[in-house]
């Protein structure tokens, strides 16, 4: 690519990045405050609402179920109405339902409640990856998901300790407990939120009036080509799915998304029963913590991929640090021992996420995206489900985390390996 094209090329991207990007992240952190803040909750709500572990892990873990049953028909809904009225449409909902979680009383209304809320978030992570393939090049995407997902990262640092704030701060006020308070206060905005995105955010480069009508004509040009290139597929939603790269991704995603999602869950818990003194702010300093090595490694690690345009390895390795950090926390003693454990897993998980997505979305053809990185994140929701409801169940049965906290090491190793199994894409290098 000649230089002024090179520098034409960069500007759209930049252009797209500062459009786009800041508000996508605002967007996943309250939809990430919104799925993990009953972490935090169950410090107290358990104990008052007389919830055992088994019930708070099959609880938190039916939001995954609802979410791995609903995120393919709602990809596909996106590639009809939109992402504007799609995601607008499910943050109105899943804000509502959110806030509604303040007055379960019963571990019926628990499961009940949860499982819609993981109906109503269903379509927005695969939703989001699959709306930046409408306006990143394959050589972009790794850069581009990885600063879309610094949400996770914004998300654990601030929304940790916030989430615990607000179950000191608020506990009482208005007859309820701070728990309520909690589930009230991170609801009510992602209502508010979803009204703006209905205003603001376009469906595509057509709808961008901030892009002139040469950069709407080049990026349409630049994405067109690779779809042309890119190996034709038998058509229908069921040969997509059970494609063979799609399955192994899936299977990747299951174990290294369930082993993470199992240790957020379960680490306030965690923490809390080897120091029970420490305040829910505390608790939610040492979790949140970490999360600065996360987003670090969702940068850097990110653009490395795209530098080299190599992804399988940067996944992998990403992996294997995150069973390192997950064995580390199994055998810890104490809190300062999971703090360090936790800082190593997410080093880890941060650098698998930041090339994780480049990968599914340069390995499955265009034809297939929709449909593909919809049943690889729904797979990962079921492994999620499976991993956060499983420790509720072993904890009650050995009183211990050691055994679940192994198993999430064992399944990051594998989710590695799976990586390495899936068929390499023969894309040229890019450009530097």
């Amino acid at each position: 690519m000649a230089g002024s094209d090179q520098a034409f090329a960069d500007d759209v991207r930049r252009q797209i990045s500062v459009r786009l990007i800041p508000l996508l992240i605002v967007i996943y952190i309250m939809a990430h405050l919104d799925r993990v803040n009953v972490s935090f909750a169950a410090l107290t709500m358990n104990q008052e609402l007389d919830f055992s572990d088994a019930v708070y892990g099959l609880g938190a873990g039916l939001f995954f179920f609802g979410y791995f049953l609903f995120e393919v028909p709602a990809n596909l809904l996106l590639e009809r109405i939109g992402a504007r009225r799609l995601i607008s449409g499910i943050m109105l909902i899943w804000g509502t339902v959110s806030a509604l979680m303040a007055g379960v009383a019963t571990p019926a209304q628990f499961y009940v409640m949860r499982f819609i809320l993981g109906v109503a978030e269903a379509g927005l992570y695969p939703g989001i990856i699959l709306y930046l393939t409408y306006w990143f090049r394959a050589n972009d995407r790794a850069t581009a998901i990885g600063q879309f997902a610094l949400a996770l990262a914004v998300a654990g640092l601030l929304g940790s300790p916030l989430s615990g704030a607000i179950m000191d701060g608020m506990g009482g006020v208005l007859g309820l407990a701070g728990w309520q308070w909690l589930f009230i206060v991170e609801g009510v905005p992602t209502v508010l939120l979803g009204l703006v995105v209905l205003t603001v955010l376009p469906d595509s480069p057509a709808h961008a009036r901030w892009l002139t009508a040469a950069q709407r004509s080049w990026l349409h040009s630049a994405l067109a080509s690779e779809r042309a290139a890119a190996a034709p597929v038998a058509h229908g939603t069921l040969r997509k799915a059970f494609h063979p790269t799609v399955l192994l991704l899936a299977l990747a995603y299951f174990l290294f998304l369930g082993s993470f999602t199992g240790v957020i869950f379960w680490s306030p818990k965690l923490v809390h029963a080897l120091d029970p003194g420490l305040s829910a702010t505390a608790v939610g300093w040492v979790v949140g913590a970490p999360y600065l090595l996360f987003g670090a490694a969702l940068v850097l690690w990110g653009r490395h991929s795209d530098r080299t345009g190599e992804r399988h390895w940067h996944v992998s390795v990403g992996a294997l640090t995150a069973a390192a950090g997950y064995l580390l926390m199994a055998f810890a003693g104490s809190v300062w021992q999971v703090s360090v454990g936790m800082l190593v897993a997410l080093l880890g998980a941060g650098a698998a996420f930041s090339c994780f997505w480049g990968l599914v979305t340069a390995a499955i053809p265009p034809a297939m995206a929709a449909v593909g990185i919809a049943v690889v994140n729904s797979l990962g929701a079921l492994g999620a489900f499976i991993t956060v409801a499983a420790l509720g169940r072993l904890l009650e049965a050995t009183h211990s985390y050691r055994p679940g906290v192994l198993l999430f090491s064992v399944a990051a190793v594998l989710a590695a390996v799976a990586v390495q199994m899936v068929p390499r894409p023969t894309r040229s290098r890019p450009a530097a």
